[in-house]
């Protein structure tokens, strides 16, 4: 039964990954279209999209959280395997749950910060300059995906077992 559980929990932290990390693509995409509409627009009709620059600043910042969840899952993130090359699989499970313990605190103590960071965004009135588009619901997106990843986390630390997904 416990396993079953942790089943459905870790297909559905898959599932809710892979859709973020698919808002992000949609995101970069509709960033790319707008700059190019930009770009054409300034070079032949000598008018561009107003506020490119601050919508691809805050889409980027969206989508690099949205992408975070996935690339954990998938182990995506940069490993240096220089010193741990020929370590025992017993060291490199010790290592991988280490740094998986470091990432779930880290991602608690983002989503931490990015809430704190975001209210006070929320109370000053933070806006971009030219769309006057506020700035604190970009942390919301943060605090959703640090949260996720945090989840993501702590389902690895509690089903990983020794010498799964090594590679």
């Amino acid at each position: 039964m416990k396993l079953s559980v942790m089943n459905v929990v870790e297909g559905g932290l898959k599932r809710t990954a892979r859709s973020f990390a698919l808002l992000g693509g949609l995101i970069m995409l509709s960033l790319a279209i707008i700059t190019v509409a930009s770009i054409i627009g300034r070079t032949f009709f000598g008018q561009s999209v107003e506020g490119d620059y601050e919508l691809t600043e805050l889409g980027l910042a969206m989508s690099v959280f949205l992408f975070l969840p996935e690339c954990y899952l998938r182990k995506g993130h940069i490993i240096v395997d220089l010193f741990t090359a020929n370590c025992q699989p017993k060291t490199l499970y010790l290592l991988d749950q280490l740094g998986n313990l470091i990432f779930t605190f880290i991602s608690i103590a983002f989503a931490y910060r990015m809430v704190l960071s975001g209210m006070e965004s929320k109370d000053y009135y933070e806006q971009t300059m030219i769309l006057e588009l506020p700035i604190w619901w970009v942390y919301v997106v943060g605090v959703i995906c640090f949260s996720l990843c945090a989840l993501c986390g702590i389902n690895r630390l509690i089903t990983c077992r020794s010498g799964e997904g090594d590679e």
